[in-house]
């Protein structure tokens, strides 16, 4: 329960150690506004230093008045980064749902923190209590590390809390929302994280590793939900959790796309029983997808099966009614238990052709089979099973005469085989779709790929870097409060980009040419730079006996006009 609003002035203390040992003890007074939710600092003011090696403070000495205009308090703080993450958390809906689903201190704790790690480029936390000095965040008391180890491993148990964001966030989608659905994996050393297990790592490290499920919306460009797992759960069976999750966030209609790390029978027929919509890439080595292949070959070759927005690739889809085989769970229906079930479903496969990828797979399998000849031939006789699958399949062995030396040959006939299907790729989906509305859906998909590439590079997720399982979990939330920030903030300079692409003549010579000068500086830099750039805007404020004064630093044109086309005051 959220502690009653008094509407009191708090009155803390706050010390800060330097380098040569002594302490500065600050005392902050802070207060509540009931309008935006959020505490703010009254003043500060330092009361004195513990000298290194003591512990009596050493008040400091009072200032001198010379009049009615004499100062009584001055703070300067870093405000340009500092606004505009502000902004992306009123206007995204982020700030509102992570307030209605937790109490007051953990919700400012979490925004502070997850400002932070976007604000710093993805900073250790030891380093956030001196950051905090001179950036306002929503949580204004020291955020040490006692204060954060806590509030993860509260968060961490608090699963209604959790769950509540989640729904918030997928209330905000609408209906028929795309998601995309894949995993990462993150390392560790650490032997107390009890999910932590050997798996197929995607790091390629060879440690333990934790599996990181999420749901991304690709239309939104913004994570909806994420689980965790131990590192040793395939892909593959990951998905049925998912969708008991999907009824829980009460989407209307969505479509789950995933890559073929996710592809089986079993979870299409899954997605088929639970009348959720999907669309997955699928193997085309599979006989079936084969046979779909062959009967579009000639549909494919048409001028008319181009792609429109990607000239270098053709397609076609087919409608195909498929039979799954199932072992009854339940009785039901005068169908026993245990008994084997055929059921059909209508499944469209879009397949798509593309001889740049075929060229490029062909030369790739050359090389692989001519280094599987060299190999053989040099005498070594271990190798991985699909490289055995390949050596059985496309090479010949023979020996010349009575004890004679080992020839190796090409099996022509297979190879010629395999060829056939190079620069082919197939997408499965139980609804009906356009052949290329299915594909640019799926290239969507890939910017999940991104989303992973951020939280362990920019938001210090490469590591668990906590002791326990429940911390972690509070930890990961948090991270992925900072990547709702992220998503969001890159999507509006994405659309600042766009309108500034966009020609409209009613503007004037020199508005173009700033926005030239802004498209081109834009262009440039990364969403780290582009703040980092920003954060030298500071705002002075001083209180004398008799007024308030208020001041932050001069920006240039480019950088006004950015702030304007964002939509940021400052």
């Amino acid at each position: 329960m959220a502690k009653p609003i008094t509407g009191k002035n708090h009155v803390g203390e706050r010390r800060e150690k330097r380098p040569n040992g002594d302490i500065y003890v600050y005392e902050r007074i802070t207060a509540y506004d009931e309008k935006t939710r959020k505490t703010y600092t009254v003043s500060q003011k330092l009361k004195g230093k513990i000298k290194a090696g003591t512990q009596d403070i050493v008040p400091t000495r009072p200032k001198k008045r010379k009049g009615d205009r004499d100062v009584v308090d001055a703070t300067r703080r870093h405000t340009g980064l500092t606004d505009i993450l502000e902004w992306v958390g009123r206007v995204s809906g982020i700030d509102d749902d992570v307030c209605s689903s937790f109490s007051e201190g953990d919700a400012e704790k979490m925004l502070s923190i997850a400002r932070y790690w976007i604000g710093s480029g993805g900073n250790t936390l030891p380093r956030l209590e001196s950051w905090q000095v001179m950036h306002p965040l929503p949580y204004s008391e020291a955020i040490t590390e006692d204060v954060y180890g806590k509030l993860f491993k509260d968060v961490g148990r608090n699963e209604e809390g959790v769950q509540s964001y989640f729904s918030a966030r997928a209330a905000r989608l609408g209906e028929s929302p795309v998601l995309a659905f894949d995993s990462t994996t993150i390392s560790t050393y650490s032997e107390n994280q009890s999910e932590a297990r050997r798996g197929f790592n995607k790091d390629g490290d060879g440690l333990n590793t934790i599996k990181l499920l999420t749901l991304y919306s690709v239309k939104a460009r913004e994570p909806m939900a994420f689980s965790k797992q131990p590192g040793n759960i395939p892909d593959v069976i990951s998905i049925e959790n998912t969708l008991t999750q999907l009824k829980c966030l009460n989407l209307e209609k969505p479509l789950i796309v995933t890559d073929n790390g996710y592809y089986s029978q079993k979870n299409m027929m899954e997605f088929a029983l639970r009348n959720v919509k999907f669309l997955t890439l699928v193997d085309p080595n599979i006989v079936w997808v084969r046979e779909t292949v062959d009967e579009l070959r000639a549909a494919i070759a048409g001028m008319s099966s181009t792609c429109p927005f990607d000239p270098s690739i053709c397609g076609a889809t087919s409608l195909r009614m498929h039979q799954f085989d199932r072992i009854r769970e339940r009785s039901r229906n005068g169908k026993a238990a245990g008994e084997k079930e055929t059921i059909t479903r209508r499944l469209y496969v879009h397949v798509y052709y593309s001889p740049d990828n075929e060229a490029k797979k062909e030369l790739a399998f050359r090389k692989d089979l001519l280094e599987l000849k060299t190999q053989v031939e040099e005498g070594k006789t271990e190798f991985t099973e699909s490289a055995q699958k390949k050596i059985d399949k496309y090479l010949t062995c023979s020996r010349k005469g009575r004890g004679g030396r080992l020839k190796i040959g090409f099996n022509d006939e297979a190879i010629a085989e395999a060829k056939k299907y190079f620069g082919y790729f197939a997408l499965v989906s139980n609804q009906t779709m356009d052949t290329f509305a299915a594909l640019e859906n799926y290239r969507m998909r890939e910017k999940i790929e991104e989303l992973f590439a951020v939280q362990k590079g920019r938001l210090d997720g490469a590591r668990p870097r906590t002791w326990y399982p429940d911390n972690l979990r509070g930890r990961q939330f948090t991270q992925f409060i900072s990547l709702g920030y992220h998503c969001f903030l890159t999507k509006k300079i994405k659309e600042v980009q766009a309108r500034l692409r966009k020609k409209d003549t009613g503007k004037t010579k020199s508005l173009l040419k700033l926005e030239k000068k802004l498209e081109n500086w834009l262009a440039q830099r990364s969403l780290a730079q582009i703040l980092d750039w920003l954060d030298c805007i500071e705002t002075t404020k001083v209180r004398t006996v008799m007024a308030e004064y208020r001041w932050s630093t001069e920006s240039v044109a480019r950088d006004k006009l950015f702030l304007e086309y964002l939509g940021v005051d400052i």
